[in-house]
């Protein structure tokens, strides 16, 4: 078991061990306090998080580096599919689980049809025309003509700067997997399970693009004792991959992860590929969670010192973009034949067989694996997880002290007459109106300073989306203005298949060149930016509460000083508001999250394709070739500067459309995400300061009703909180070790 997993074990059962003293204290009540009924809340807010509480590893880089090999080494088992080329088409998320299982989350027929819409965007009209509004996969009809359509399209508009145009693959394979598939697709996202001894055939499924096309997650769940419950790996598709919408599902999961493992292939070394992926994650501004992982390939190096040529080379080359990073290098191929040797064949274990031969090759990998499992554990362990046991240790460590409080108290006037009961509630009362005067300012505060940062956030959010100043937009309109069509493919398929097929063409390939400019440009920027106004969301409410820590300790100071003076036992307790808010946790916990980065993609939904192919231009110039009888030449050059307004058109449309849908998701990332992410830390903040505070009012308000209502058996009462009490401190005892292994954890990185 790995050690956040032991420690939020124990901190577990300090919780339900608070839970059950809580049912205890309940019982010596005649009626429900309502301060019971929220710190047993507080309980079930600690176990929710902790329970719920998932670390995600990210292993990303370019096709062929081995990162899929890299995962199934460190789960010591083939599990994922090896091989060269595009074989990772989309995430596959593996989580540890008690049985082999893998469960294929497939897209919605509305998601379904949305996605073949905007891939119909300036299909040519006359190879497509469906009689109803919207086109429906599911209707036969639909996918007859849509097939017929397809298949008239000329070879040339299939295929753009050497690659198959992607929008013509995936209306492709949505025609080729429907009768496969339609049986299981539903109105909402439907799963797909393979268990047990169909759990392989997962594989064939996500990497048969006529099925995998209806794919948008896969999670495995595998018995492996080197994956643990609160931790999630993440096989990426390759950075390189031509499809941009590829690299925006990888930016999405990036967003969510606390560590990112980039694979590096011995063969090749550091590539372009990944120069500009690396370039795109510094600009996002998460290059700190970043580890590196040279894959050895043992048959491409002579010997050890050739090896660390090539380690060498890619270390100086990393540094120019990202200074001190970690450099692993080890073989994944050699550790993953290793970990199951009595399963491999006779090829496979022959080359095991002479691997074991290079001595010095193998001592340097295995020393290398060893540090990576090292720094590994302590990165997801100690750099992120530790925060959260901390936060919830805190909670619960004010919680026992504020039932530990009304035990004494209550313990304490069961001593007391009359009088001085009654000299006890004019002292409490007064004082907790102090306090609660303090925990009234400070709210007023928060709300005040809470409407502030929403107006700032705000500011900020539609100053990077203006049209005119904003980086955003005008980045992207100059793109747009600046890209220049390949005239002679254009010019090909005029002749070959006609004016509109070559418009088509044309909108494919730029659009191509646009998506990839949105995900390698402008993507990384908007990720920046939003995690910026993170920041400055935490910092300004940290600043908000700071004037009132010293008044509100004051405050409970001189309430317990009073307590002491009148001789009632007290638990005196510096309260802190140094509190570090995981936005992350609380994110989680109310279910916000980024607005999606393929989202910034979906603009073509916006272009009207009316504007741009029914404006007459070609037919005008059909008409006047048959008046004037103009020569085939003098037309081709009369087609070209129809295709080339067609084209000015085309830009300008798309301009149209860009402002549209940033329009949109501004609005969607300012107010569903960003304005909600605020109240819910505020308020998060605020609930968090106020059990602190009510653990001293709760204490002393309920102490003087139970006293009260148990004067005549008294004895019988302070039997069962003296049990109470002995519970209590069982606890406090365990919190305090659970403490002393935090700073062990944090500070002692041996232990890994």
């Amino acid at each position: 078991m790995d050690r956040y997993q032991e420690l939020a074990n124990k901190l577990l059962e300090l919780n339900q061990k608070v839970m059950g003293l809580l049912g205890q204290s309940e019982s010596c009540l005649d009626d429900l306090s309502p301060f019971f009924l929220q710190w047993r809340q507080t309980c079930e807010n600690i176990e929710q998080q902790l329970m719920d509480h998932v670390v995600r590893v990210a292993v990303v880089g370019a096709i062929k580096s081995g990162k899929s090999t890299l995962v199934n080494s460190l789960l010591g088992q083939d599990y994922l599919k090896r091989g060269a080329g595009v074989v990772t088409s989309i995430v596959t998320r593996i989580r540890h689980g008690d049985n082999l299982r893998a469960r294929l989350f497939l897209k919605s027929w509305d998601e379904i049809n949305a996605e073949i819409e905007q891939a119909l965007v300036l299909f040519p009209p006359e190879q497509w025309q469906s009689e109803n509004e919207n086109l429906d996969i599911r209707r036969k009809q639909d996918r007859s003509d849509l097939s017929r359509a397809l298949e008239s399209l000329d070879s040339g508009l299939r295929i753009s700067q050497g690659q198959l145009n992607a929008k013509s693959v995936l209306l492709s394979s949505y025609l080729k997997g429907y009768d496969k598939i339609n049986a299981i697709v539903g109105a909402d996202s439907a799963i797909q399970v393979y268990e047990a001894g169909q759990f392989g055939d997962h594989r064939g499924f996500a990497g048969n693009d006529a099925q995998a096309v209806y794919l948008k997650d896969i999670e495995l769940e595998i018995p492996c004792d080197n994956l643990t419950g609160n931790v999630e790996i993440a096989d990426c598709q390759g950075s390189d991959s031509p499809n941009p919408l590829h690299m925006a599902m990888i930016q999405d999961y990036l967003l969510k992860a606390h560590l990112i493992v980039y694979v590096i292939s011995s063969r090749t070394g550091l590539r372009q590929a990944d120069i500009q992926f690396l370039n795109m994650i510094k600009k996002m501004g998460i290059a700190a969670n970043m580890i590196f992982v040279c894959n050895s390939d043992l048959n491409e190096h002579d010997d050890l010192c050739a090896l660390n040529e090539l380690v060498q080379r890619v270390r100086e080359e990393l540094a120019l973009i990202l200074p001190d990073t970690e450099l692993f290098t080890f073989s994944a191929l050699f550790n993953l034949f290793l970990a199951q040797e009595d399963k491999l064949g006779s090829k496979d274990l022959k080359r095991l067989h002479q691997w074991r031969d290079c001595d010095d090759l193998i001592e340097y990998s295995n020393n290398e694996t060893l540090r990576l499992e090292k720094t590994f554990h302590t990165k997801l362990n100690v750099d992120r997880s530790s925060l959260l046991l901390q936060n919830q240790l805190e909670r619960l460590d004010v919680l026992s002290s504020a039932l530990n409080q009304w035990v004494s108290l209550n313990r304490g006037l069961m001593q007391r007459n009359a009088g001085q009961a009654r000299e006890l509630a004019d002292l409490v009362k007064k004082h907790q109106e102090h306090i609660q005067q303090v925990q009234s300012m400070l709210n007023s505060t928060l709300d005040g300073a809470l409407q502030k940062i929403k107006q700032e956030l705000r500011r900020n959010i539609d100053n990077f989306f203006d049209l005119y100043n904003g980086p955003v937009l005008k980045k992207i309109i100059r793109f747009i203005y600046s890209y220049e069509a390949d005239i002679s493919n254009c010019e090909t398929a005029l002749q070959s298949s006609g004016f509109n097929q070559a418009l088509y063409l044309a909108f494919q390939s730029f659009k191509q060149r646009l998506d990839a400019f949105m995900t390698e440009s402008v993507n990384p920027e908007i990720i920046a930016f939003a995690i910026k106004q993170e920041a400055y969301l935490k910092q300004c409410l940290k600043q908000a509460v700071e004037p009132y820590e010293t008044m509100a300790h004051n405050a409970l100071t001189q309430m317990e000083d009073a307590l002491s003076q009148i001789g009632l036992p007290i638990v005196s307790k510096k309260w802190s508001f140094d509190i570090d808010l995981d936005l992350e946790a609380i994110k989680n916990v109310v279910g916000l999250s980024m607005p999606s980065a393929s989202a910034t993609m979906r603009y073509s939904a916006y272009i009207k394709t009316d504007a741009v192919l029914h404006f007459g231009a070609f037919a005008l110039i059909r008409a006047v070739r048959k008046i004037f009888k103009k020569s085939v030449d003098e037309m081709s050059g009369e087609q070209l500067k129809a295709l080339s307004s067609g084209v000015r058109r085309m830009k300008k449309e798309t301009e149209r459309s860009m402002v549209e849908h940033f329009t949109d998701y501004r609005e969607n990332i300012k107010f569903q995400y960003m304005i909600r992410l605020a109240d819910s830390a505020s308020r998060q903040l605020y609930e968090t300061l106020t059990e602190r505070f009510q653990g001293y009012l709760a204490g002393l308000e309920q102490a003087d009703v139970s006293a009260g209502k148990h004067k005549n058996d008294k004895e019988k009462m302070d039997a069962a909180l003296a049990g109470i009490a002995n519970g209590i401190e069982s606890v406090r005892s365990g919190i305090k070790t659970f403490r002393h292994e935090m700073d062990r954890l944090n500070y002692d990185s041996d232990e890994f």
